[in-house]
C-alpha cells in the first residue's frame, strides 16, 4: 500500500479503497497520511472529481457502507477536502453498527411484548416465562411505557 501512497492520484487512491475487502479493513483510510491527501488535492483535475466519486461509491457500497457515509465522502471530494473525506470513517465499524441495530430492534420487540401481554392482564411471572426477561425488567419496560 505505501507504493500506492506515493503516487498520491486519483488512480491510487481508487486502489486503496479496492483494496478494502471487509468492514474491519475501512479503518485504514483513516490512517492514510496527511501528504497523501496533499498531493490528491495537486494532482486531481477537477474533471475527474465525478468519475472518482462514483468509483468511491461503487467501492463503499460493497463493503455495506450506508448511503449517507458515502454521501458524506463525496461531498467532501467535490469539494476537495481530501483530507477531511475519510475522517469520519477511523472509528466507523459497520459490523458494530450492524450489532447495535439488532439489539435495538430485539429490546423494542421486547417491551412491545410485555405492554400487550400487560394490556391483556397477565401476570408478570407468567410474562416472564414467555418473554424469559427478570421480573425487574418486566416492571422496568411497563413503567416507562405507562
Amino acid at each position: 500500500m505505501q507504493d500506492l501512497v506515493e503516487f498520491g492520484n486519483a488512480i491510487s487512491l481508487v486502489m486503496i479503497i479496492d483494496k478494502i475487502r471487509s468492514p474491519d479493513g475501512i479503518s485504514m483510510l483513516g490512517k492514510l497520511p496527511p501528504d497523501y491527501f496533499e498531493k490528491l488535492r495537486l494532482n486531481v483535475p477537477p474533471h475527474l472529481l465525478k468519475l472518482l466519486a462514483d468509483v468511491i461509491t461503487v467501492l463503499l457500497n460493497r463493503i455495506n457502507v450506508p448511503k449517507i457515509e458515502i454521501e458524506k465522502v463525496t461531498d467532501e471530494l467535490y469539494e476537495r477536502r481530501f483530507q477531511e473525506m475519510f475522517a469520519f470513517i477511523g472509528d466507523y465499524d459497520v459490523q458494530e453498527t450492524r450489532r447495535n441495530a439488532r439489539q435495538e430492534g430485539r429490546q423494542e420487540k421486547e417491551s412491545e411484548m410485555v405492554i400487550q401481554l400487560k394490556t391483556e392482564g397477565l401476570d408478570d411471572e407468567f410474562i416472564s416465562r414467555v418473554t424469559k426477561l427478570p421480573i425487574e425488567k418486566i416492571h422496568e419496560i411497563y413503567s416507562t411505557n405507562n
